[in-house]
């Protein structure tokens, strides 16, 4: 498939999505509702698509990436929605089993989605949006196990398509940055790491346990692990959605890139990557506002989450791996479990004593980060990791800023 048979494509199929969603909510099934959210999501899928050119002008290259990124957004919940629309009366008249049409329509959105990733994220060659493109599509593409509910499958975290859903969004974000000539974090820490000084790292994001349960009193003197009947697949929705995703989206999608961008020198560069993911994902966590938490607490939650994502992108590129830093995230999450019916920083207001908690450690993961990136004997384990980020041959300086 060449270049302008892919937009080709990709566009056929836009268009073939709204005629089918369309058609159906005007036909007004009874057994098919089609939300007025649904025509919306196919009519923006359709005008992002229609513009997109394979080779535009330089004076265009922006509007058509953004574009791009657009379609990255939405097509994956149109095209499931269309099929499932498709297959929902062969299981509502026909009483085919769901489980059997469920495969039917994944293998037809796995063989459509083939142009839409050749055309949009495949095709992004600086660095900019290649992280935009793949942290969107982390952010979104799950959200197209929705369109199964047409198949009679429930809207809950024990949906197999939900599941395989997140497991289909690591694998093609992974392709990806494979494409793009990055390396997977390795499982073996960095042979010149100084275990002193990884220790004492640890040891700093180990104090977040304390603001996760509430307060150190709590955590160890009335701490429970309550399970009940749907808290197995809800803890592993915490750990699977919660702790490896943000660690596998800010600490290797969004940290790996950056690492590429040219620098006076590895320490500097170390230090900006350390600085920008980190403000990211800082910042990522202002979504909480519009959950209804009060400015003050969500401020607090961003200098929080800045604090730890400085530690443990130093973490990540000190011992070559993000496998340390998903094992304390999934910690951190785990043990707040049992108090998340809402997080530590919703309500009215928070107790002065954790404010004065979460600001005092702060302060400590910075000092800490401070004297790593600062460390000479460091130097040499940061090293290692920018020699592995890449694939040999590949001339990673020919890579700007998008």
């Amino acid at each position: 498939m060449n270049r302008k048979s892919g937009f080709l494509l990709l566009k056929i199929e836009c268009l073939l999505i709204a005629l089918v969603v369309i058609t159906i909510s005007l036909l007004k099934i009874s057994f098919l509702p089609v939300p007025n959210s649904s025509l919306i999501l196919v009519i923006v899928n359709l005008m992002a698509a229609l513009p997109l050119m394979s080779q535009p002008r330089r004076a265009l290259i922006i509007a058509n990436n953004f574009f791009k990124l657009l379609l990255i957004g939405v097509f994956p919940s149109s095209l499931s929605l269309a099929i499932c629309l498709l297959g929902a009366p062969l299981v509502a008249k026909l009483a085919i089993a769901n489980w059997f049409v469920a495969i039917i329509v994944l293998t037809c959105f796995g063989l459509l989605s083939l142009p839409f990733l050749k055309v949009t994220l495949l095709s992004f060659q600086t660095i900019g949006w290649q992280i935009a493109g793949s942290i969107t599509l982390m952010m979104t593409f799950t959200l197209m196990w929705f369109s199964f509910r047409f198949l009679n499958f429930s809207i809950n975290i024990g949906n197999p398509i939900m599941w395989l859903s997140f497991l289909m969004s690591f694998s093609i974000s992974i392709y990806a940055m494979n494409q793009w000539g990055y390396r997977f974090p390795r499982f073996r820490i960095n042979s010149k790491v100084n275990y002193w000084w990884l220790s004492l790292a640890i040891a700093t994001g180990l104090l977040n346990l304390g603001m996760s349960a509430g307060s150190w009193s709590h955590l160890f003197t009335r701490f429970q692990l309550i399970i009940d009947t749907h808290s197995l697949a809800a803890i592993s929705f915490t750990i699977l959605w919660v702790g490896i995703r943000e660690e596998f989206m800010f600490r290797y999608l969004f940290l790996w890139p950056l690492l590429s961008i040219k620098a006076k020198s590895d320490q500097k560069k170390v230090v900006w990557a350390t600085l920008i993911s980190s403000g990211v994902f800082g910042l990522f966590h202002a979504e909480h506002l519009f959950s209804g938490q009060q400015l003050l607490q969500t401020g607090l939650q961003i200098f929080a989450a800045f604090g730890v994502g400085m530690l443990f992108s130093v973490i990540t590129l000190y011992t070559g791996t993000i496998w340390i830093t998903v094992i304390l995230h999934l910690m951190i999450d785990l043990i707040g479990y049992p108090m998340t019916t809402s997080s530590t920083f919703a309500g009215s207001g928070m107790p002065i004593y954790l404010t004065e908690f979460i600001i005092i450690t702060r302060v400590i993961e910075l000092i800490v980060v401070f004297l790593i990136l600062k460390n000479r004997n460091a130097q040499a384990a940061f090293a290692q990791t920018l020699r592995r980020i890449r694939k040999p041959n590949r001339n990673h300086d020919m890579l700007k800023e998008g």
